[in-house]
């Protein structure tokens, strides 16, 4: 909160006044490497069409970029810019699709092998996304938490499906920037500000299952192979297991005296790795 001096004020009282605040991010023309702090990673195995393996980094600089693996290092070979705001987490599904999620609320997809094409914007959350999860054997399903304590399952075929010939021109607007030809030098604004205007491209009708029953900030997500089960956690310490097919809670795991950061669920269903912020001395 910032205090001024009220307009024409001459007994020197104060007034409380709101301020916005902005980020101005320039980026280079020779746009090869981040200009702030990584936040995710994933890396693409082997595949078609080059048989080449690939690293995926989202950054607070609001961009994530695709990483050639060789044998002598990585090359930087795409940036993938639509987000306004730090990308927070970002998980590949069915080989060619990359999911993202930021703090402008949004969680987006992106054509992997493309000069950085976002394909879908879809706005359910509130606040920040901090985290996703996806399943290996089902690349449908992906999940998305955030601050305002929300878990969003999303069908990825059934968000698609109702597009129309409108909304996919609108698709085409997604990618900011840097991919038209010749040299270009962007501007764009990041803020923290949940009330930036920016294009919309969900499905109308289209709404994710909610899985209801965090009262507090969401980390961490994982979910099974065959995304049939979510699990979860964040500031309240405790762990909720899920079915992600109908959002309904199956159990609560307590225990943690400090906030979870990271889950791993292993193929057998019975374990679950937790990995918490802890107050060390």
């Amino acid at each position: 909160m910032h205090r001024v001096g009220s307009a024409g004020n001459t007994s020197n009282s104060v007034r409380p006044r709101k301020e916005k605040r902005l980020t101005y991010l320039f980026n280079d023309v020779d746009d090869t490497k981040h200009c702030a702090g990584v936040n995710c990673l994933s890396v693409l195995k082997p595949s078609e069409p080059d048989n080449c393996s690939y690293l995926f980094t989202g950054s607070r600089d609001g961009t994530l970029k695709r990483w050639a693996l060789g044998e002598e290092g990585a090359t930087c070979s795409t940036t993938f810019e639509s987000h306004v705001d730090w990308v927070n987490d970002a998980v590949l599904v069915g080989g060619n699709t990359l999911v993202s999620c930021s703090s402008d609320t949004t969680v987006k997809t992106w054509d992997c092998f493309s000069d950085g094409t976002c394909t879908r914007t879809f706005r359910q959350h509130t606040d920040y996304v901090t985290c996703l999860a996806a399943a290996e054997n089902n690349s449908n399903i992906v999940a998305s938490g955030g601050l305002g304590g929300e878990v969003f399952i999303w069908d990825l075929e059934a968000a698609v499906a109702p597009f129309t010939k409108t909304s996919e021109v609108a698709v085409g607007d997604s990618s900011i920037g840097i991919n038209g030809s010749g040299p270009v030098t962007s501007l764009r604004s990041i803020s923290s500000s949940n009330s930036i205007t920016s294009h919309t491209n969900q499905p109308q009708g289209y709404v994710p299952i909610s899985a209801k029953g965090h009262k507090e900030s969401v980390y961490a997500l994982a979910m099974n192979d065959s995304g049939t089960l979510l699990v979860s956690g964040g500031t309240e310490k405790a762990v909720r297991v899920w079915d992600s097919r109908t959002g309904a809670k199956i159990m609560k795991l307590r225990g943690h005296t400090d906030n979870i950061r990271a889950l791993l669920l292993d193929s057998t269903r019975r374990f679950v790795f937790l990995f918490i912020l802890s107050n060390l001395k």
